[in-house]
């Protein structure tokens, strides 16, 4: 196993923390929906109701914005624009009086930002922490459990004591703290021999070397990653209508406003032990099978919802709900991982968590239009816990196919690349099983101003045929 350097760990507490300070304001939206229903108390509620749920989820829907200045960039300048983002869409909102620019500025400006901070931390751990990754995400996701506790009453607390134009101000500011965490993010060394590589190649070297790969993933169009991408949008589906519909299904079985607060509350509990117990389980366990495992059992859970009617037992449904979605997160990223390798990571989370956003966007209104028919709000449960199972036997599909395809692995290719940079970043971004190196005796490399001449020499250098197993 590598060593892991010490940097890694200032990394990974500023991946936390910028998840903590800027990754997490969606779970304030309840508080700011209300505030915002006093203040636009003429405008249409479910114009309201539509601004809240775009915050929601822009969180993942944006997040291949994310992927994209990380994949030009790097995850620092990718942390750092979020912070700004933050400032700019939540500054915007404490300007503006009209609703329908909201949509942009809170909705779009802002949500943008929290995707961008939510990529960042969640790919940083799996650059720092190649083999630990599960453990890192675990550590990184759990501030979201702690923010489920913090920002919500401390939203209501500078409502009540300032006004909703303050606030936007103030979580803002709050917001803005990513671009210290995004400057204790230094490029890693995969990310900086990336883009020489990227480099070198326009500098027309006339160097050669061919690979002879087998390897087993490392592909946005393999069949584990569509059925990732299948389960993401069930999960999101299934997660989005329960979080929806939940508080009023409890009151309309006799609990009140504030019994119904605090018996959500004991999601988040669950949802922070889920985050870190699955992050350190991954490591000793297939990730595949502990998320069919966990999407299986909330789904079962989910189809008694009926029977759930005393305090006791809602307190019990929200604690399992919290234990069994609350590490999906940090199990997909794990997957991830496995599936694309590290090279492909920042694309394949953006889109995947884009895939999650959809499912959050379109869940709640499809199900309760499905279900108007039946005028028993129970019957939205029953549809959210089958796409929850839908979720858990994609899961358990991805584990089949990688078996499968580590039983028959796929024919050797041949590959052609430039120099031991080159080699060195296509080891890392491939899950390789079995490779050959062989590298022509006449390598030759034209360097560009940009590349040092210390570059150079290393590009120049000949080499004997390696085998490597």
């Amino acid at each position: 196993m590598a060593t892991t350097e010490p940097w890694a760990w200032v990394v990974l507490f500023a991946a936390f923390m910028n998840m903590f300070l800027n990754g997490s304001f969606s779970y304030s939206v309840g508080v700011i929906h209300i505030a915002l229903l006093e203040k636009y108390s003429e405008e249409n509620v479910n114009t309201i109701a539509w601004l809240g749920s775009l915050f929601s989820c822009t969180f993942a829907l944006l997040g291949f914005v994310g992927s994209i200045v990380i994949n030009i960039f790097n995850v620092r300048t990718c942390v750092i624009l979020s912070g700004l983002m933050s400032l700019v869409g939540f500054g915007l909102s404490s300007l503006v009086t009209d609703i329908n620019h909201l949509f942009i500025t809170f909705g779009l400006i802002a949500g943008c930002g929290q995707a961008m901070a939510l990529t960042g931390s969640m790919v940083v751990a799996g650059y720092y922490f190649k083999e630990r990754t599960g453990m890192a995400t675990g550590i990184v996701t759990s501030s979201a459990g702690v923010s489920l506790f913090v920002f919500p009453p401390l939203t209501q607390y500078l409502i009540d004591t300032y006004n909703l134009q303050d606030t936007f101000l103030l979580l803002g500011a709050i917001g803005f703290h990513s671009v210290v965490c995004g400057a204790l993010m230094r490029p890693t060394q995969f990310e900086i021999k990336s883009k020489f590589c990227s480099n070198c190649k326009d500098t027309k070297r006339t160097s050669t070397k061919k690979i002879k790969v087998s390897s087993k993933f490392g592909s946005l169009i393999s069949l584990p990653y569509i059925f990732l991408l299948v389960s993401s949008m069930a999960f999101g589906i299934g997660l989005s209508t329960v979080y929806l519909f939940l508080p009023h299904f409890f009151k309309q079985s006799g609990s009140a406003t504030q019994e119904i607060a605090f018996i959500l509350s004991f999601m988040g509990i669950g949802g922070f032990f889920s985050r870190l117990l699955l992050g350190f389980m991954t490591n000793a366990t297939d990730a595949t099978i502990l998320y069919g495992s966990t999407f299986g059992i909330i789904g079962i859970v989910t189809l008694f919802l009926n029977k759930v009617t005393s305090v006791g037992s809602k307190i019990a449904y929200s604690i399992i709900f919290g234990l069994y979605t609350g590490g999906c997160w940090t199990l997909q990223h794990a997957i991830l991982v496995e599936i694309v390798g590290i090279s492909k990571l920042s694309t394949g989370y953006g889109i995947n968590m884009m895939m999650s956003g959809t499912g959050y966007l379109i869940g709640p209104p499809i199900i309760k239009l499905m279900v108007t028919s039946f005028n028993d709000e129970y019957y939205v449960f029953v549809c959210a816990a089958l796409v929850l199972l839908l979720a858990s036997s994609m899961g358990f599909a991805i584990r089949l196919v990688k078996k499968s395809v580590a039983l028959h692995p796929s024919t050797d290719k041949q590959v052609v690349v430039g120099d031991k940079d080159i080699e060195q970043e296509l080891i890392e971004k491939t899950n390789l099983r079995e490779f050959e190196i062989v590298r022509d005796n006449q390598d030759t490399c034209d360097a560009e101003p940009f590349i040092s001449s210390t570059e150079a020499e290393q590009c120049n250098k000949q080499s004997d045929k390696t085998q490597i197993r």
